[in-house]
């Protein structure tokens, strides 16, 4: 697949997976327009990628209409978008009892909503990419946490699987449009706002942390392949399909882990 020509959009692009898969497009020849809300962010990572043609625009994705000002200012750049990444996420807050409605809305927002207000406004610039089989591309990146339900971050294991669900449910109704999608599922990735020192501090699971580089590799590879979903390391299948082949047990595994992890003491009132 040749990136040569073809216009990138990556939210959520200041940090972490969203700032790789910037620079990773860049690096294969795309034009990238990263959005964010950091500006210190952006202008340090559009001068990392070469400055021109590369820009980016500042806003706060559960804010919509940041999001609007956000589309119309990409559209006053260009005439086409080939290659949608929605990579904006923010970390849950702990147990639902120690969590407030604002907090549920602003991660439900970020994690969730953005993604689809981002596809809806941008939707004009990517019908207007040519479909010569390799574009136009919506990426939306989850996590197995969007597959497998972590105890102890039910705010956050819901916007995933929300993610998830509405990434496959785009598969057949984008696909008749001529539009590719995609869901990104990685496991543990060290990033600013997903620290994995506890991980990386253990000898036998320091294996299971990536680098967000190999996500970002990993998302451009998925594109090329036309692939519909990533979890970029291959035994986070099995552990899924166990989960799923599990059934009513899982509830049960589900209990041991949270009391494993002190979840009695953390959800106490």
């Amino acid at each position: 697949m040749d990136w040569s020509g073809l216009t990138c959009v990556v939210v959520g692009a200041s940090s972490g997976i969203g700032r790789a898969a910037a620079v990773a497009a860049a690096g294969r020849g795309a034009t990238v327009l990263a959005v964010a809300r950091r500006e210190d962010r952006l202008i340090e990572l559009v001068s990392e990628l070469g400055g021109e043609p590369h820009s980016y625009v500042v806003c706060d994705v559960s804010d919509l209409e940041q999001v609007r000002s956000m589309a119309a200012a990409v559209a006053a750049r260009t005439t086409k978008l080939d290659v949608l990444i929605n990579s904006a996420g923010i970390p849950g807050h702990g147990p639902i009892n120690r969590t407030t409605p604002e907090q549920a809305e602003a991660l439900i927002k970020v994690n969730l909503v953005s993604a689809i207000w981002c596809i809806q406004l941008l939707f004009p610039l990517m019908g207007h990419a040519p479909r010569d089989g390799r574009t136009p591309v919506v990426v939306n990146v989850a996590s197995m946490a969007g597959r497998i339900p972590l105890p102890g971050a039910a705010l956050y294991t819901a916007s995933k699987f929300g993610l998830v669900g509405f990434t496959e449910a785009l598969w057949g109704e984008m696909q008749s449009l001529g539009i590719q999608t995609m869901a990104v599922n990685p496991g543990f990735v060290h990033t600013e706002g997903f620290p994995m020192d506890h991980l990386l501090g253990t000898p036998l699971l320091r294996w299971t942390v990536m680098s967000p580089e190999r996500v970002g590799e990993a998302i451009c590879k998925g594109v090329e392949n036309r692939r519909t979903e990533v979890k970029v390391q291959g035994w986070w299948n099995a552990v899924y399909l166990g989960t799923v082949l599990l059934g009513p047990l899982r509830r049960r595994m589900s209990r041991s882990v949270w009391k494993s992890t002190g979840g009695r003491r953390k959800a106490r009132l």
